[in-house]
């Protein structure tokens, strides 16, 4: 403050000119020591003035100039963090030009997703760091590289996060991916440092490595730290989140707050569960009978898919116990009361529906659910998650059960519909055979549990054999053989005719000689 009086020693001069919006790159230096005290004071209310009139004017803007513009006003990032997303940006839509066929269509997704999210005034500063990385890494990628495979995966040089491959979405950050492998790592370590072996070993710099990166690729969703998906997928446009990943993102900060006591993935988790504590689309809490189911995908309020449910509690669990969280703990309690309740509803007795009143999982989805009951099960020691990972298991082991109508009465002029039952979606196989050699051979490659049938019409009498042979999707197989007896359809008997009558009007003579 001496300093600054000192300075204002003297003959009084003209104040700096204040910067204008035309001159944005001026609001970046803080105006020179020149003048009185009271004359700086006054640059510098100029300067702020200044500053939040071009925040505000840039905050109406649609562009993605924009957007970094206010981030950087805002202290957010810093002068040389936007030059280079500027520049990032120019060379993106540059090569988009330069490209053709399906690399064209791939890297035109990514940039028209970057722009869309700045024409909603969606593209903020916590958002800037993970969709540029996807902007970066897709500009590199179409640049010389094959069309991958669908769901094809990778990572690129050290950064641990995985990005995956949608068809006509280009390559986006998998989040889910990501913390699944960085929990993994974060398990091992807490394992490590619960054993008394050597059997167990935590690779700590790995660890630390990707939960810091992951971390930071966080943005601030409704006032929590949300890990978004930023393509479109089904009915939902981005950006988007999931109650699984946000799980398993708080269950891998809290796993390696544990073993390596870093309180800022302490803070991390805490903070994302905020998800969990609002409705969709902000959040993942619906409300359901018993407590809070939380959604797979919070676009999607109606569809309830249980494996998504199950690891959102299963995380919740582990972050409220490695935490000591009362907040992870109450919300821990709301969707374990909801997900007892909801096991039966997902249970066919042969096998495991993918969502509520939906269609039956895949063998991986299957296995995922019974481990997460597993978990469930050795965590609190519930009884109805210890039943149903048993049946889960068993589920597996035991063939598909086939139900077959009843034959009888099958005739050879007629066409007869055969109808069977499955316990299970299956693989099918229908034979029917008899001395005329096959008569019905059918495969189909999945059907789903219930009644099916197809129709048969014999070639002439006799027994033929019906086997139907199903397998199910781990493997083992079910079958049902019949013999069927078909019959020649009987004679009709033809009604004899009746007597002519005698003449019904005979001549009175003849009637008095029969007198």
């Amino acid at each position: 403050m001496v300093a600054l009086v000192a300075a204002g020693c003297g003959e009084e001069r003209a104040p700096a000119p204040v910067p204008t919006p035309e001159r944005y790159d001026e609001l970046d230096r803080l105006p020179p020591k020149t003048g009185g005290f009271d004359a700086l004071v006054e640059r510098r209310k100029a300067y702020e003035a200044a500053r939040r009139a071009e925040i505000a004017r840039m905050r109406r803007s649609k562009t993605v100039e924009g957007a970094l513009r206010v981030a950087r006003l805002t202290g957010r990032i810093t002068v040389g963090a936007e030059g280079s997303m500027r520049a990032e940006w120019q060379a993106a839509n540059a090569a988009l030009g330069r490209l053709g066929g399906q690399p064209r269509t791939e890297l035109g997704y990514v940039v028209g997703s970057v722009r869309a999210l700045a024409a909603q005034r969606a593209l903020t500063a916590d958002r800037l760091r993970p969709t540029f990385l996807i902007l970066r890494q897709n500009v590199r990628f179409w640049k010389d590289q094959p069309v991958p495979a669908s769901g094809w995966r990778t990572t690129f040089g050290r950064d641990p996060t995985i990005f995956q491959y949608y068809p006509g979405h280009g390559l986006q950050v998998q989040p889910l991916a990501s913390w699944g492998r960085a929990n993994a790592i974060a398990g091992a370590c807490l394992a490590a440092l619960r054993s008394k072996t050597t059997k167990d070993t935590c690779r700590r710099a790995a660890l630390t490595r990707s939960l810091d990166r992951l971390a930071s690729l966080g943005a601030r969703r409704s006032g929590y730290l949300a890990w978004e998906y930023y393509f479109a997928y089904g009915t939902g446009a981005p950006p988007w989140v999931s109650g699984m990943t946000q799980a398993t993102a708080a269950q891998a900060l809290s796993r390696g707050y544990r073993a390596l006591g870093h309180t800022r993935w302490k803070r991390a988790a805490e903070r994302s569960l905020g998800a969990f504590e609002q409705p969709p689309p902000s959040g993942v809490a619906v409300s359901v009978p018993g407590g809070k189911h939380y959604l797979l995908y919070s676009f999607s309020p109606g569809y309830h898919v249980f494996n998504g449910g199950l690891q959102a509690v299963l995380g919740l669990r582990d972050t409220s116990a490695l935490l000591h969280s009362s907040r992870a703990r109450r919300l821990f309690r709301a969707g374990d009361r909801a997900a007892r309740r909801q096991v039966a509803d997902f249970d066919t007795g042969a096998w495991s529906l993918y969502s509520e009143r939906g269609a039956e999982s895949t063998l991986s989805y299957h296995s995922l659910t019974a481990g997460f009951l597993g978990g469930l099960c050795d965590r609190t020691d519930a009884r109805v998650y210890c039943r149903a990972y048993s049946r889960f298991e068993r589920y597996e082991r035991e063939p598909t059960r086939i139900d077959l109508a009843a034959l009888k009465g099958t005739r050879w002029d007629r066409v007869r519909t055969v109808r069977f039952t499955l316990s299970k979606v299956s693989s099918v196989k229908v034979r029917v055979w008899g001395q005329r050699g096959i008569s019905v051979s059918r495969d189909f490659a999945s059907l789903p549990r219930g009644t099916h049938s197809f129709p048969w019409k014999p070639e002439g009498r006799g027994r033929y054999r019906v086997r139907i042979e199903a397998r199910g999707p781990s493997g083992p197989v079910g079958v049902e053989t019949r013999t069927v007896r078909v019959t020649t359809p009987a004679a009709k008997k033809k009604k004899p005719k009746k007597q002519e009558k005698a003449r019904s009007r005979r001549s009175p003579g003849e009637k008095r000689d029969r007198g």
